[in-house]
């Protein structure tokens, strides 16, 4: 009888790695073959971590605001925040810097200006800032905040 051929378990932080570089390659590209790319991963791989699928959803926002499709920038901006609780749990003390490098919101807040929702960028505004995302949320929130 043959040996069973075991699977290899890889650790959140391997397979977010190899999610970043095979979205660099394909991002070489331009934005429409990154987000083929995001695609295929997320429907190819149901047991994608969580916080992996965070990471995937932020550089699918970024994709899409290339490709000025706003939205699909919303659809993907929920499914970061959906799964940032996640991404926290996975990453320990390496979240802070990973959730500083995302740029989910702010596509969310340029998505949500192109379509006149600016309230909920406003919002998207008030929740960088409860992320302690930095300064410059506050002077954005303070270009919204006509719209109260």
């Amino acid at each position: 009888m043959a040996k069973r051929i075991e699977r290899v378990q890889k650790s959140v932080k391997e397979i977010l790695e190899d999610l970043l570089t095979g979205h660099r390659e394909a991002a070489f590209s331009g934005p429409a073959s990154a987000l083929k790319y995001l695609n295929r991963t997320l429907e190819g791989q149901q047991s994608l971590p969580n916080g992996v699928k965070a990471v995937a959803f932020d550089l699918m926002a970024e994709a899409k605001a290339q490709l000025e499709d706003w939205e699909g920038v919303e659809a993907a901006l929920q499914g970061f925040l959906a799964n940032l609780p996640a991404l926290e749990e996975a990453l320990g003390h390496q979240f802070r810097a990973t959730l500083e490098s995302t740029t989910a919101l702010e596509r969310g807040v340029q998505a949500r200006s192109e379509q006149g929702d600016f309230h909920g960028a406003l919002e998207l505004c008030e929740q960088a800032m409860a992320l302690e995302l930095g300064a410059h949320w506050q002077a954005k929130r303070d270009s919204l905040d006509w719209a109260r």
